[in-house]
């Protein structure tokens, strides 16, 4: 018998790889349209403005990141570079600041002030807007003040940060408050989330959350994330999905014999992505794959009805159903290819006005999803719900 918690942890394993890949669309499109040609001297009035609380409060600020000398820190988003200078000041000489920014004005702007001032150990880095653009291993912080707001693919961006950051780096998170009937109009109108949605989203992206400064500001919180490292994943028989990690020394391991009817109703929420019962497949073939089974050696069947009826059609019926190409074919032609059998009701498909013809040759059309799970069941397939 396979220890389901395996399967459970690998598929929450995936996610946070998923993400990167499949994120396409801007989540604020427009947001940095200000910062194309910026207005260098008005926004330094803006951004180093006393009414602006984390410039009012950057003393506190810089001591709650806790640099230390010979450390790497970057400022991502750095604007003028408010806090840019004091960081280099905190490193010292044998650290290093990176200056990251969306405006090369701002950069421009960063390299002279530092110029006149002396300082020497600050590098500026015209960024992405799905990536931060710095070298991988090169920082031990990752300072991100009132700009992940900004982020038009956070998890992209995340992402390249996760990359940047040496093991056991930090990110400091610093951004608006976002509370209905607390924050301003401006507030609840130009930041796109609240706290909950942003550090969930930096947790998704390889990181824990290990502090909160909360009596440090009032308008913004200040949050302390860890980089953890992510596990490596194999993808021994379903290449590109359901990817696993290897557990030799696990007591419970995919067995040799196993039989299993996969039922499948669900679909998926995301354009782009297989149904999630496909991947699960996946992850179970991967399972035995990396402890040393064949493909062959498991018996796997999979039934789709009700909304997952979709799933089997080709891209001709299901482009004009839902309006693209079939987002399964490719996981389903990988896994028939491993030997699993993948069936449609025949009766969904009758009630959705769906003739055999539309569905795709590699999978095969049951009389019903119900007698096909009661046949596997009688043949001794265990049987696994997915709705």
């Amino acid at each position: 018998m396979m220890d389901y918690r395996i399967v459970l942890a690998s598929l929450l394993l995936v996610t946070p790889l998923g993400i990167a890949t499949a994120q396409e669309k801007s989540v604020r499109p427009g947001i940095n349209d200000p910062f194309q040609n910026p207005d260098v001297k008005k926004f330094e009035g803006t951004f180093e403005g006393e009414s602006r609380e984390v410039f009012a409060k950057r003393k506190e600020i810089v001591a709650a990141v806790g640099l230390k000398p010979g450390e790497s820190v970057a400022d991502i988003g750095a604007g003028t570079g408010l806090f840019t200078r004091p960081f280099a000041a905190e490193v010292g000489p044998k650290g290093k600041v990176y200056a990251v920014d969306i405006a090369q004005k701002f950069l421009d702007h960063i390299a002279k002030t530092n110029k006149d001032a002396g300082i020497a150990n600050v590098t500026t880095v015209l960024c992405k807007p799905h990536s931060a653009e710095l070298p991988a291993g090169s920082i031990d912080v990752a300072f991100i003040c009132d700009t992940y707001h900004h982020f038009e693919f956070p998890s992209r961006t995340m992402a390249s940060i996760h990359a940047a950051l040496n093991p056991g780096g930090r990110v400091v998170l610093i951004d608006f408050r976002r509370v209905k009937g607390q924050s301003t109009d401006w507030v609840m109108n130009h930041v796109r989330a609240g706290q909950e949605v942003f550090e969930q989203e930096i947790a998704d992206a390889g990181f824990k959350k290990v502090k909160e400064a909360k009596d440090t500001l009032k308008e913004n919180y200040l949050v302390v994330f860890e980089k953890v490292e992510k596990p490596k994943f194999v993808f021994p028989i379903i290449e590109g999905y359901g990817g696993v990690v290897p557990l030799p020394d696990a007591a419970e391991q995919p067995t040799k014999g196993t039989k299993v009817v996969f039922d499948v109703t669900a679909v998926a929420t995301e354009a782009g992505k297989p149904v999630p019962a496909l991947e699960r497949v996946a992850v179970l073939l991967n399972l035995a794959g990396a402890s040393g089974l064949k493909a062959t050696d498991l018996e796997i069947a999979v039934v789709l009805h009700g909304d997952a009826t979709l799933a089997a059609l080709d891209d001709k019926t299901h482009r004009a159903k839902v309006g693209r190409a079939n987002d399964n074919a490719e996981l389903i032609e990988r896994l028939k290819r491993a030997g699993v059998k993948v069936m449609v009701c025949g009766q969904s498909l009758k009630k959705k006005g769906l003739e055999a013809d539309s569905v795709r040759p590699d999978v095969a059309v049951a009389a019903s999803a119900l007698t096909a799970v009661l046949n596997h069941q009688r043949r001794g397939f265990a049987s696994i719900r997915s709705n």
